[in-house]
């Protein structure tokens, strides 16, 4: 049987890719094994034949104790019969990075719903940044953002409008900056490496913008009220616990007042 890899095209593509490539005929019998293949897996052509990979379907598989590949069959029509194709990946490092999330969810350091940091993280995070902004005379910013939704005839879907809040938040945070949910319509935003304490206020109209659009709840689309306190170190603050109490009590005033954002006010002398 004229293989598929006997054009010239395909077996570059085939010995150069960076996925493994198994290649069956229709007896289900292993007629190729790329590099990648090999280099996924440890096999060489013939201990990959007696792994029965083709049944396993789909989806994550282990292949050994620890060592984990991302499996998607295929099929391929050929003038001389129907060649089943196997591409899989490594996926040791997902697997890993996804238990370390989960390890990191029940000991309670990130939030299920919003996928953001726990509320433990976030003022370790805030202590550790506003002591680095001292020695470095440096600003520190702080955002509280605070949503509600109009009740009305339905119960209010909170856990996927928190899980939508998340995602935004999570879009329009710098990747130096630090997203947390703090309780269960709060979020938290530590803003770091600021030129100047007036860049939380700029960084907070950006984000009202984004969280302020509707969201679809059990899908009708629904305003929620995003309320935004913003506060910074050392203007509003000279310390992690003043500067979070500053930016919870703008967010305060921002939601009696139906939304929108504050500044904390400098404290006097």
């Amino acid at each position: 049987m004229r293989r598929l890899t006997d054009d010239p095209f395909a077996q570059r593509l085939f010995e150069e890719a960076q996925e493994g490539i198994a290649v069956y005929d229709e007896a289900g019998a292993l007629v190729a094994w790329n590099a990648a293949a090999r280099a996924i897996t440890g096999w060489d052509q013939a201990a990959a034949a007696t792994q029965g990979l083709l049944d396993r379907g789909s989806g994550m598989l282990e292949i050994r104790d620890g060592k984990w590949v991302d499996l998607r069959p295929s099929a391929v029509a050929t003038a001389d019969g129907r060649l089943r194709i196997l591409l899989f990946a490594d996926a040791t490092a997902q697997v890993a990075l996804s238990d370390a999330r989960r390890q990191l969810m029940e000991g309670g350091l990130v939030d299920r719903i919003t996928q953001l940091a726990g509320q433990q993280i976030a003022l370790g995070h805030l202590e550790r940044s506003v002591a680095l902004a001292r020695r470095d005379t440096r600003a520190v910013g702080v955002i509280s953002i605070g949503v509600a939704v109009p009740r009305v005839a339905e119960e209010v879907p909170m856990d996927e409008l928190m899980a939508q809040l998340g995602k935004r938040t999570i879009a329009a945070t710098r990747t130096s900056d630090l997203a947390a949910r703090l309780s269960d319509g709060e979020l938290l935003i530590v803003l770091t490496a600021m030129a100047s304490a007036n860049d939380a206020a700029i960084v907070a109209v950006r984000l009202l913008l984004q969280l302020s659009r509707p969201y679809v709840l059990q899908g009708r689309e629904r305003s929620a009220t995003v309320s935004l306190g913003v506060a910074s170190f050392p203007t509003d603050g000279d310390s992690a616990e003043l500067v979070l109490g500053a930016a919870r009590a703008a967010m305060t005033r921002a939601s009696v007042e139906g939304g929108g954002y504050r500044v904390a006010s400098a404290p006097t002398a």
